[in-house]
């Protein structure tokens, strides 16, 4: 049989089809999505769009929930083969952030599970994900589309502001996913609880499988019960754990009983993880392979610490790559043991925000992309993190890092989660400022948190603020939202300030 050829992403999906049709490319537990059932299907929503009118470069909005992953997967691909362009959005946003983010991507056509959502938004169609477009026989002749085109708007996670849409072209996403000739003779499924809509979740999960023939094993809703189920019903080989889902199992009671034989790789990252996390991870699962990744949805680029060596550095994400680089404030290149932030280079066509060119102008240059992450380079060509630029604390004008004083309390036996912010300060500018959590059954008083950090850290870096709370707020990834985060502790050092003052 002759092979279609290969020129844009949905056509990559078509020869993985055609090599390993009946293996499992996302498996939610009750539902599995085959290859060949993922191609026939998304044939069938191209053609259904297709003979609605969608035309070539429009935006689909795929306002889809982790309720219906693999629909996700399906409407992607479908609105990709009709040509238009896929717009994941979480349905955990606010109203007024989808109003937005649809004032800017102006699409056209949505499929949903979450209709009351889209209520005052304005769209020629609206499919649910239970009744999307269906007509096969319209799917559209895919010679005539550019294979160069924009192909997925992904909205950036929002811990620091409003989303944006990180536009991501067909040689982008083939550059990082190849051409579907590729697959292992085994599944090698890898278990993860990350949402399509993000670009961790959406390169990594979503439309990994096109990549090797992995079978993407989806875990929703997350928590550590059903974690440690999945692990010993489906036999995984790999995990991608974020770094609060991989605190939680290290934190669960039963982690020592756990049956990990069978595991070979476990994969962290798209937030900083806690030096402490990995350490007990390793001394846990010495068999396993522990893997701290570093990625930007704006860059294009990532590497990832991989070695003992590498792991046992708080901070180290691996070797620095050819196309990263570390500048200082006005671009010019660092040499190693210098903190500079971090920039790197995509390695398909460069990326851009969708109809934002100053934000665009501001993030890319010369197709570099400034990521908003500090480092250095240490003697053995590692990067070792330091932090977020805007997360930096400048305290009597000395700069203090978060994750620093983040790792501190994570190795405190009884914290389970923590993350550490820069509150105003009348006299220093700034002062710092920690929000904790505990692991169940233990306790800790503050006063005891703060002498641990008095006895690991400079004394102008020990948080001043420290306050003890139920949960920190995430976002969808999991990731620390600190501007959430923020007012609470702000009012609490102001309250402890205006004691002190009395």
């Amino acid at each position: 049989m002759e092979q279609p050829s290969v020129q844009r992403i949905s056509d990559a999906l078509k020869i993985k089809a055609a090599l390993i049709g009946g293996r499992a490319a996302h498996d939610a537990g009750e539902s599995v999505l085959t290859f060949a059932d993922w191609d026939h299907r998304a044939d069938q929503v191209a053609g259904g769009l297709s003979k609605a009118g969608l035309e070539a470069n429009d935006r689909v909005f795929l306002s889809i929930s982790m309720e219906h992953p693999l629909e996700m997967a399906v409407a992607v691909l479908g609105t990709l083969r009709a040509g238009g362009i896929a717009s994941p959005i979480n349905t955990r946003l606010a109203q007024a952030e989808y109003q937005a983010y649809s004032e800017i991507l102006e699409p056209r056509f949505a499929i949903t599970d979450a209709p009351e959502k889209l209520r005052n938004l304005e769209f020629e169609r609206v499919w649910t994900v239970d009744g999307m477009p269906s007509e096969a026989s319209a799917v559209p002749d895919q010679s005539t589309f550019d294979p160069n085109a924009d192909a997925v708007i992904v909205g950036t996670s929002g811990t620091t502001g409003r989303p944006k849409g990180v536009v991501l072209s067909h040689p982008d996403l083939m550059a990082t996913v190849g051409d579907g000739t590729n697959f292992h003779k085994r599944t090698n499924p890898a278990l993860h609880s990350m949402p399509f809509t993000g670009y961790g979740g959406f390169m990594g999960q979503c439309i990994r499988p096109i990549s090797d023939g992995q079978t993407s094993l989806i875990l929703h809703p997350f928590n550590t019960d059903r974690l440690i189920d999945f692990i010993g019903s489906k036999q995984p080989v790999s995990l991608m754990l974020v770094p609060t889902m991989l605190r939680l199992l290290l934190d669960h009671p039963a982690v020592g009983d756990l049956d990990m034989s069978g595991v070979r790789v476990i994969v962290t990252g798209t937030a900083p993880v806690s030096h402490d996390s990995l350490v007990r991870a390793m001394e846990l699962w010495p068999h396993i392979g522990i893997r701290n990744a570093y990625a930007m949805s704006e860059g294009g680029f990532a590497t990832m610490a991989t070695t003992p060596e590498q792991l046992a550095k708080p901070g180290c994400v691996g070797a620095m790559q050819p196309n990263m680089e570390i500048r200082d404030s006005e671009g010019h290149p660092l040499p190693p043991g210098r903190i500079g932030e971090i920039h790197g280079k995509a390695e398909g066509k460069s990326r851009r925000y969708w109809r934002d060119e100053a934000a665009s102008q501001s993030t890319w240059t010369d197709g570099w992309t400034k990521s908003g992450d500090l480092g250095y380079v240490d003697g053995d060509g590692d990067l070792i993190l330091t932090g977020r630029s805007k997360e930096l604390i400048i305290r009597g004008g000395y700069n203090i890092a978060p994750i620093e004083v983040e790792d501190v309390l994570h190795s405190h036996p009884a914290v389970r989660e923590a993350a550490v912010v820069g509150v105003e300060h009348e006299v220093l500018g700034e002062d710092v400022a920690a929000a904790v959590t505990l692991a169940t059954g233990v306790s800790a008083t503050v006063e005891e948190l703060e002498a641990w950090c008095r006895g690991r850290l400079a004394d102008n870096k020990v948080p001043r603020t420290i306050v003890v709370m139920d949960a920190i707020p995430l976002n969808q990834n999991a990731k620390v939202l600190k501007r959430d985060l923020r007012p609470a502790l702000q009012r609490a050092a102001d309250q402890a300030r205006a004691v002190r003052n009395r």
